[in-house]
């Protein structure tokens, strides 16, 4: 079976790789908006895009929770962490195979 009929399966590893897929989006509007913030001289603009950082942030803390929750990411244990994600690399690189 293939990438695309697994991910159109209800599975763990699909709803892991759309979490991974979410939570790196909201790293990066946190990072977009902290940096916005700082370049703005309109103090209407940055109290906008403070608001808009404060959901990323709140994004981002349920994405993760989320993500904790269900054994997708061991945030608290970064050994446990690491042999996960090799143990996901080695996959991806066997489906890369096929």
């Amino acid at each position: 079976m293939g990438i695309q009929e697994n991910l159109k399966r209800p599975s763990k590893k699909r709803d892991e790789l759309i979490a991974t897929d979410l939570l790196i989006t909201a790293k990066s509007a946190v990072r977009a908006y902290s940096v916005a913030v700082t370049e703005t001289a309109s103090p209407e603009v940055r109290k906008v895009l403070v608001k808009q950082l404060n959901q990323a942030i709140e994004n981002h803390a349920e994405i993760a929770d989320y993500m904790i929750k269900n054994d997708m990411y061991m945030a608290y244990d970064i050994e446990k962490q690491l042999q996960y994600d090799k143990e996901k690399n080695k996959k991806a690189k066997e489906y890369v195979k096929k």
